[in-house]
């Protein structure tokens, strides 16, 4: 579609409306009369508001700042401010107001509380003034529900404080009560189950593996050590067997002569350091036992020689040289007396350790659960014990907090503006509403005459007809007015613009003189007259 046809559809259209003008007109009439009425019907309604500073820059927060719990007031305030719209509040602001007397039934009083919430404002700013506004029909109860609604805000938000730390109070004794007791529950569970495992329990923060690694280790250490060991013995060994006796460089001593057995300087000599080990040592020393045992077979020896010599004690001679008497024979025999018991200790040392890593591979699943379970009550344990010290630690605060409390205030309500009511009414826009009415009743009649048209269709071009009818058409007859007919035209219009030109005064007098009217509409209204 091009825009030539478009503007001829769009022609078309108008003759055909232009045909129904005066029911256009008359709904017009009727739309616009009827809705200027109930503009001026509506009531007046008042707004009232008031402005209060709340101020939580006080001197003690800032000082006790870190000594006390910090709280966040204007969350506080603001909640309360939400508080303030529940329905038990209102049922009672409207109690106090006196609203309750418009409500006749409880479903009238349901009604008027849901009213109340939706017409009372509670905005709060960036700047901690809060403003409280309602609006009402009524222009001293609007004031009186605003100042009733101030006192409730100031009086449940310094309530909200104390009764705040009141419920916190309550809630963390109730909490440490709990967490002391699993916290005891716990450490009794850890000492019970260290209890009935002692001997799979990991030492100084080890596990089962560390253990077992440590033992071969150590293992390996001592197989070292005896291996060194052994060679040096060995070493001393050949040492002693190539000593010739000849060789002694001192003669025997007169205790060895009195007590005719040439080994008693080697039993004196182990006498002295057995006695010298077991000043740091007990008996059950594996050197002090090899050094008894030693002086044992020395002395049995000595018994054999006197019973060979039939108990003779066989003069010495001086000039010779004895075995024992050889210092380098004395120190390796010496040295291979304490290799031997070095061995000895070293040997029960490499069974004992060999025993452990036997233990720990046997006891491997068994050491593994050990750990693991004790991994988990330590976890446990730990996380009770940090909470309950968390838990003690905000106790303190708060005990700080409320007797820091009881010095001073820590908000303020400053009201800014008390309850005010203007003396112009907020609403209706009766200008607005008024222009509203005109525009919707000129759009009614004319919505009215398109859907005439379309009822009773004319075909003004031989194109409309014939895409109406879809034949074609050969011509078309001219209609010729008459003069008397003309005048009668003439004189239709100019009555129709007349109508329309009345319309178009009245609805700017309504909306010019909207003031006086109002006030003669409220009298006519609220006199009873109407």
């Amino acid at each position: 579609m091009n825009l030539q046809q478009l503007l001829s559809d769009v022609l078309d259209h108008a003759r055909g409306m232009w045909r129904f003008r005066w029911h256009a007109v008359g709904i017009a009439w009727i739309v616009a009369i009827p809705g200027w009425f109930s503009v001026y019907k509506m009531p007046d309604v008042y707004e009232a508001s008031a402005k209060v500073l709340v101020d939580t820059n006080s001197l003690l927060p800032s000082l006790t700042q870190g000594l006390a719990a910090s709280e966040n007031l204007m969350d506080e305030v603001a909640l309360v401010s939400r508080a303030l719209l529940t329905r038990p509040n209102l049922a009672d602001v409207a109690r106090k107001t006196d609203l309750d007397l418009r409500a006749d039934t409880p479903q009238a009083m349901e009604s008027l509380i849901s009213s109340l919430q939706k017409r009372i404002k509670v905005r709060g700013s960036s700047d901690n003034v809060f403003e409280i506004s309602f609006q009402d029909t009524d222009r001293e109860k609007s004031a009186e529900v605003v100042a009733t609604i101030l006192d409730t805000f100031v009086e449940s938000s310094l309530g909200a404080q104390g009764d705040d730390s009141e419920m916190t109070e309550r809630a963390l004794a109730a909490e440490i009560a709990d967490h002391e007791q699993r916290l005891v529950g716990a450490e009794r569970e850890l000492a019970e189950f260290k209890r009935s495992n002692i001997g799979y329990m990991p030492g100084d923060g080890t596990d089962y593996y560390t253990r077992l690694q440590t033992a071969l280790a150590a293992v390996a250490g001592t197989e070292q050590q005896i291996r060194l060991l052994r060679n040096r013995r060995d070493e001393v060994a050949r040492q002693l067997e190539g000593e010739e006796p000849i060789f002694g460089l001192m003669p025997s001593t007169p205790a060895q002569a009195a007590a005719g057995c040439s080994r008693s300087g080697s039993i004196a000599q182990l006498e002295d350091q057995l006695s010298t080990l077991l000043v740091n040592f007990t008996e059950k020393h594996p050197r002090a036992i090899m050094l008894k045992e030693t002086i044992a077979s020395l002395k049995a020896e000595c018994e054999e020689e006197l019973a060979a010599m039939g108990g003779r004690v066989p003069v010495v001679n001086p000039e010779t040289n004895s075995l024992d008497a050889n210092p380098v024979y004395q120190n390796l025999r010496l040295q291979l007396s304490n290799a031997d018991v070095e061995l000895a200790a070293l040997q029960e040392e490499l069974a004992s350790r060999r025993q452990q890593v036997a233990q720990l591979r046997r006891d491997v699943d068994k050491i593994s659960e050990v750990e693991t379970s004790l991994k988990q009550l330590n976890r446990d344990y730990g996380v009770i014990e940090s909470r309950y010290q968390e838990l003690l630690r905000r106790w303190e605060t708060l005990q700080s907090k409320n007797r820091l409390d009881t010095i001073t205030d820590k908000v303020q309500f400053r009201p800014l503006e008390p309850p005010f009511v203007p003396k112009e009414p907020v609403a209706p826009d009766r200008p607005l509403l008024l222009i509203a009415v005109l525009v919707f009743a000129i759009g009614a009649g004319g919505a009215v005459a398109f859907a005439l048209n379309q009822l009773e269709p004319v075909f003004y071009t031989r194109r409309a007809l014939t895409e109406a009818t879809g034949l074609p058409v050969l011509g078309s007859v001219g209609l010729i007015v008459s003069p008397a007919e003309r005048t009668r035209r003439r004189l239709r219009n100019t009555a129709w613009a007349g109508a329309n030109l009345v319309l178009f005064l009245v609805g700017g007098a309504v909306i010019v003189f909207e003031d006086p009217i109002t006030r003669l509409a409220d009298g006519l209204f609220r006199g009873g007259l109407l």
